[in-house]
């Protein structure tokens, strides 16, 4: 039986760090954790995945469908692996890079449906701005607090409602709830799926709803300890809140324009 050749460029090899297949996984959570500098931390959540995009995108990768389909298996699988990890995660800045690893990899979807380099960076640009307000979040609760575990300090809501609020926002768009960005993109990354694809992503999704609900359960609800109760504080919120709001609000108009034409076309 005649099959076709497999072809794989150095850039595709190397794409598998960044829009990251399991294990090359490790090495994105390893240098986020490595990585203490707000803006530091920021530039790379919103950077990593576009550099696997430009990678792709020059690569010359010819695939069998066997290797096609083997592909998509690990990449969804991957996702599904990170999205469980995010279930028995208490640290907000590991669960953060979980969720992280959980989404950029359902990247190569669009590769492998043939997105173009335009859509697939717009699409990678929803998930990591998402990211990058999950983190702003978590840099908010670590200067209040100096750590930020899922339920040893509950209460956010009644003791610092601003931030609790930006919690929850931020939350709300990683689930991938509509107006967010990431609904939009899950819904065009769906639209370039097969059939059994499709059910692993719904999966992925569900799972992000469960995860993200112990992340309001755990610092949300609940009576604050005492020593933990302030006075919403002005210095904190508005720089970070100011700039995940413009962050969001580029994203959505995008995920959106992109969702519109792309409904348009069909």
């Amino acid at each position: 039986m005649e099959t076709t050749p497999m072809m794989i460029s150095l850039m595709a090899l190397l794409a598998v760090f960044f829009l990251p297949l399991f294990p090359f996984s490790m090495v994105f959570n390893a240098v986020l954790r490595a990585v203490r500098l707000v803006w530091l931390r920021a530039a790379l959540l919103l950077i990593w995945p576009q550099i696997g995009v430009w990678l792709i995108s020059g690569a010359s990768m010819h695939l069998s469908q066997a290797w096609t389909s083997a592909v998509l298996a690990w990449a969804t699988g991957t996702s599904l692996f990170y999205a469980w990890r995010m279930l028995s995660t208490r640290d907000l800045d590991i669960w953060i890079g979980f969720y992280a690893s959980s989404a950029w990899v359902l990247a190569w979807i669009g590769v492998i449906g043939g997105a173009g380099a335009i859509e697939l960076s717009a699409v990678m640009a929803c998930l990591s701005v998402t990211v990058l307000a999950l983190a702003l979040v978590s840099h908010c609760l670590c200067n209040r607090w100096g750590d930020a575990y899922v339920g040893l300090r509950p209460g956010l809501a009644r003791a610092m409602p601003r931030l609790g609020a930006a919690t929850t926002l931020s939350v709300l768009a990683a689930l991938g709830a509509p107006v967010f960005p990431v609904f939009f993109a899950m819904i065009y990354l769906l639209s370039l799926s097969n059939a059994a694809t499709v059910v692993s992503v719904l999966i992925v999704w569900l799972l992000w709803s469960w995860a993200g609900a112990q992340i309001w359960q755990g610092f949300l609800f609940g009576t604050p300890h005492a020593e933990y109760v302030f006075k919403s504080a002005v210095r904190d919120i508005p720089v970070f809140w100011t700039v995940l709001s413009a962050l969001l609000a580029v994203a959505a108009i995008v995920a959106a324009s992109l969702w519109s034409m792309t409904w348009l076309m069909h």
